[in-house]
């Protein structure tokens, strides 16, 4: 627990409102900080994993996501399971990452199946990495034909797009076809390998009116060996996008990202980002690098 939670003014910060921005054009009011669907849907048995998605909806939490394929489909599950009975109150978003109009109809249903509900908010397609994924989706009988036709029915109420990795074919697709949102990264860690989307596909995004929701403001988890771990929220929370996702292991986490969103923060200055970068650097390719092998042949394409 970092050095902010331990103050005596903790508990009574984390009793103030939620900030929240508008999500795009849709008609919610997100909470700055959506709750991610990646590891407590492991590390949490089902009593748990309600208890942290409830402590996140009394935090303040509006906005939920998660995908088909995360814990082999226990995020879907036991987010289900915790949000029953209050659907109408948060809004979901899940992700499909099939690119067929067959496989993507199957996961589409298991997902509704697992979140016990009629319809998603939003639905992405998953994981575009290449500009082989990107001639997949476009595809004539492809995913979003399938996801088109669950829009018409009411099962899905927006489409978005995805991706982790290559900016520039994110800022190319999102053009050739009217996505309404788009989730990519916005944390310290692009910045610190000079591979940033808010620079590049962020505008893209807002200049044709879709929601911009940034995720890896923990580093797929390696700001756990930073020093603190606040400067990496700060500065996602100051990135143009609506809202940021991010996963938790632990109603701990859960309420400390959330002090740090209802402190109202300052933003980084340049000199806080530049002395943060090289522990970025250090902490995604010495613990566990290998998420970020991709970055050095990205870098030389851009």
């Amino acid at each position: 627990m970092t050095a902010l939670l331990e103050s005596p003014a903790a508990g009574d910060v984390l009793t103030r409102p939620m900030p929240t921005r508008p999500l795009g054009p849709f008609p919610w009011e997100a909470s700055v900080v959506t709750l991610g669907g990646v590891k407590w849907d492991t590390l949490c048995s089902d009593a748990e994993a309600v208890e942290l998605v409830h402590r996140a909806v009394e935090l303040g939490i509006n906005t939920f996501d998660t995908a088909h394929g995360y814990g082999d489909g226990e995020s879907e599950r036991k987010l289900g399971l915790a949000l029953e009975g209050m659907r109408r109150r948060v809004w979901i978003n899940t992700k499909t990452l099939d690119r067929t109009y067959d496989g993507a109809r199957r996961q589409v249903e298991v997902s509704l199946q697992r979140l016990r509900t009629d319809y998603v908010d939003l639905l992405f397609v998953h994981s575009l990495d290449s500009d082989d994924h990107r001639r997949q989706i476009l595809a004539a009988e492809s995913v979003l034909k399938a996801l088109e036709e669950y829009r018409d029915a009411g099962h899905i109420r927006h489409i978005g797009i995805s991706g982790h990795w290559v900016r520039d074919v994110m800022a190319r697709i999102i053009q050739e076809y009217p996505f309404e949102a788009v989730l990519c990264p916005c944390g310290l860690f692009n910045a610190a390998y000079d591979y940033s989307f808010m620079d590049t596909v962020a505008p893209v995004a807002r200049s044709r009116g879709m929601a911009v929701l940034g995720m890896k403001v923990m580093g797929a988890g390696r700001v756990k060996h930073a020093r603190r771990r606040e400067p990496y929220i700060r500065y996602a929370l100051h990135q143009p996008i609506d809202t940021a996702v991010i996963g938790v292991d632990s109603i701990s986490q859960l309420e400390e990202i959330v002090q740090v969103a209802k402190s109202h923060p300052e933003p980084l200055t340049e000199h806080e980002v530049r002395d943060l970068c090289p522990e970025a650097l250090e902490i995604t390719r010495t613990f566990d690098g290998l998420e970020f092998n991709w970055v050095e042949p990205y870098r030389k394409r851009a």
